[in-house]
């Protein structure tokens, strides 16, 4: 008899928990949404768009290729061409300066004016002097084969620090790449790139100074120079040091008068 409402569980039923325990890790019922055909057609326009931009920008990127490279090739061409230019007005200018010099000579009238301020005008940096000195020459070391960063580039600073030891070592005039340096000279980098002034110079750097008997060996027993030495060691920098007699430095471009009013 089974048990009433209020009554006993009957025996047939507590055997039957006994025989029969719960399941209690029975799998969740499936609650997903069975796929329609029309979200597969959907599906796979999706991938064929997508399939279609990728093969429309990988063709475009490969017939860019040839006018890349013909435009950076063009680029190349218009630098270099720029560059002639810029050397052809360069010597132009040089020409009318050593005019107007020279008549600017003739109105100042003694000799003795016109040697002072020559040597001011040598010691400025305004004027080419010849002499015997040092050439210090530097170089980029070879680029890293994976890729990685060049720690063997020549920068700015590293050419500061040269000149700068030239300086204390008694160096009277200086150029680097046949660009004089004056008290107003800036060495900066833009880019990849070393301006002294505006002029660009490249790998080799040739620093060449006018100063002292002695100046090639006072560098090479410098700090500067043994801090190269071991650059050359670690990074493949190179270094070279070398006494230079009668060596010629041009005049540097006069700067920009700011201040000065003509006299009356």
């Amino acid at each position: 008899m089974a048990g009433t409402r209020f009554g006993l569980p009957s025996v047939d039923l507590l055997a039957q928990f006994w025989n029969q325990p719960l399941d209690y890790e029975a799998p969740p019922p499936d609650r997903r949404r069975p796929r329609t055909i029309s979200g597969r057609l959907l599906t796979v326009a999706v991938i064929a768009v997508i399939g279609m931009l990728l093969a429309v920008a990988w063709r475009e990127s490969v017939l860019s290729q040839p006018a890349d490279a013909q435009a950076r090739e063009d680029l190349r061409d218009d630098i270099a061409a720029q560059r002639e230019d810029n050397a052809v007005l360069g010597d132009f200018t040089e020409r009318l300066r050593d005019d107007v010099n020279a008549l600017r000579d003739e109105l100042l009238g003694g000799q003795a004016v016109v040697e002072q301020l020559h040597m001011d005008e040598a010691a400025a940096g305004l004027r080419a002097v010849t002499g015997d000195g040092a050439k210090v020459v530097v170089a980029d070391g070879p680029k890293s084969e994976d890729g990685g960063p060049h720690l063997g580039e020549i920068f700015d600073r590293d050419l500061h620090l040269i000149v700068n030891t030239l300086w204390a070592l008694g160096a009277e005039a200086i150029a680097i790449d046949g660009q004089r340096l004056t008290a107003v000279t800036t060495i900066r980098a833009a880019g990849e790139v070393i301006l002294v002034d505006f002029a660009p110079v490249n790998s080799p750097y040739e620093i060449v100074a006018i100063g002292p008997g002695g100046l090639a060996d006072d560098f090479g027993a410098s700090a500067t120079a043994e801090t190269f030495r071991q650059y050359a060691t670690d990074y493949g920098i190179a270094l070279t040091v070398e006494a230079v007699d009668d060596v010629v430095l041009p005049a540097a471009s006069p700067p920009l008068l700011n201040d000065a009013t003509p006299k009356d």
